[in-house]
């Protein structure tokens, strides 16, 4: 059989260009220290590499939330256990409080250190996460939970929760609504939570429910019913603001009335009221900076009548038993966090032991074995050098050579 010297020169030029391909990739994976380049070198193992490496940054991603969580766990943690030792000390001041040997100047000291105590909680009621969005105000973390008011302070957030995804199937709350922190001191079962005067001599029933048609105009105040020296009139003041909202009355039974949107209603139980028989009238749910303030106006009131030392008495004991439920709400919160802190501990170690396995895989599917390759890219150089040798030598033959 006959071939041209063009089919020796396009065989051998095919040859070579082909060993020559082989050999630049086998330099090309020596230099990236993979051995798939192209998903053409190995469809299935780039299609699993491909998913492999979504998995493993969407792991490290879930890794980034997590810190981001125990950051924020952590300061609101930190500002629940500052607020456990204000609530303490609240605690030991009102003991001090209740002590027989203090006068009047005495518990006014006291109510002055019970006001720094207030600002104070009302400060880590306001605390932001140190990105500037506040801990507690629920999804308006751009808006100050509580603002101060003359009977406290009022929530201005909403009830809603932030949770962060930390894991595939995994969201954790980031903190909660201050209401749920601060507030919900049940003070009665329900709405209003009406309290007889200790010192009262008389046998009326007090008893306070939502006046419907003026709901609206509820205030959330503390207010006090009086009947005067005769026990015939009775007036109701304001506590919080200090206002007459209902004038001298005559009084008779029952008698139901209503103002503030409160339906106040007074009966003989059996007997008739006492001179100057007194009650409190407070919204069913507190929240702790209502109870601070109202302990703050009885310390400030003059206890020196044997009635005053009575209403002095109950004052601390109601303060007291609110407090003990904020504690309550503050360290059941603190526990929440203390889990929440935990679990992203042990998913951290989860994410970090997923991680590896992900890396390893990615090892097995891309990662070049450099002996192998350096073996074959020595045995190609050998392989080209000798094709194009076997060229050179090919296409010099001709039979002029032998014509002598």
């Amino acid at each position: 059989m006959r071939i041209s010297t063009s089919t020796i020169y396009e065989t051998s030029g095919a040859r070579i260009s082909d060993l020559q391909v082989s050999l630049n990739k086998t330099q090309q994976q020596l230099a990236s220290g993979r051995k798939i380049l192209t998903p053409s070198d190995d469809p299935i193992g780039s299609a699993r590499a491909l998913v492999i490496t979504q998995s493993d940054a969407l792991n490290d991603q879930y890794a980034v939330n997590r810190q981001n969580a125990k950051s924020t766990l952590n300061v609101a943690d930190g500002m629940l256990g500052d607020a456990t030792t204000v609530l303490h000390n609240v605690k030991t001041l009102i003991v001090s409080a209740g002590n027989g040997s203090l006068n009047d100047t005495d518990r006014a000291s006291i109510a002055l250190e019970l006001q720094g105590n207030l600002e104070q909680l009302l400060g880590l009621a306001n605390a932001t996460d140190g990105t500037g969005n506040y801990l507690f105000s629920g999804f308006s973390n751009t808006i100050a939970p509580y603002t101060k008011t003359a009977g406290g302070a009022s929530y201005n957030g909403d009830q809603g929760q932030r949770f962060l995804q930390v894991d595939t199937s995994r969201q954790l709350p980031l903190s909660e609504p201050g209401p749920a922190i601060f507030e919900n001191i049940r003070t009665s079962n329900g709405p209003f939570n009406t309290v007889a005067n200790p010192s009262n001599t008389g046998q009326v029933l007090a008893t306070a429910v939502v006046d419907t048609p003026t709901a609206a105009s509820l205030t959330g105040n503390n207010y006090e019913v009086t009947f005067d020296n005769t026990a015939t009139a009775f007036t109701v003041t304001n506590k919080t603001t200090g206002a007459v909202v209902v004038p001298s009355t005559a009084y008779t039974s029952p008698q139901t009335l209503s103002f503030d949107g409160i339906k106040l209603t007074l009966t003989n139980n059996p007997n008739a009221p006492g001179p100057g028989d007194h009650f409190s009238i407070q919204p069913g749910n507190q929240n702790i900076f209502e109870t601070l303030t109202d302990l703050i106006g009885v310390l400030k009131t003059s206890a020196t009548t044997v009635a005053g030392k009575l209403d002095l008495t109950a004052g601390l004991s109601q303060a007291n038993g609110n407090i003990d439920k904020s504690l309550n709400n503050v360290l059941t919160s603190r526990a929440k966090l203390g889990s929440s802190l935990k679990e992203i501990d042990d998913l951290d170690n989860v994410g970090d032991a997923t991680g590896v396995m992900y890396k390893q895989t990615l090892s097995e599917l891309q990662d070049l074995d450099y002996a192998k390759a350096i073996t074959e890219l020595n045995q190609q150089q050998v392989t080209l050098q000798a094709a194009q040798q076997s060229f050179v030598k090919t296409s010099a033959l001709s039979l002029f050579n032998f014509i002598s």
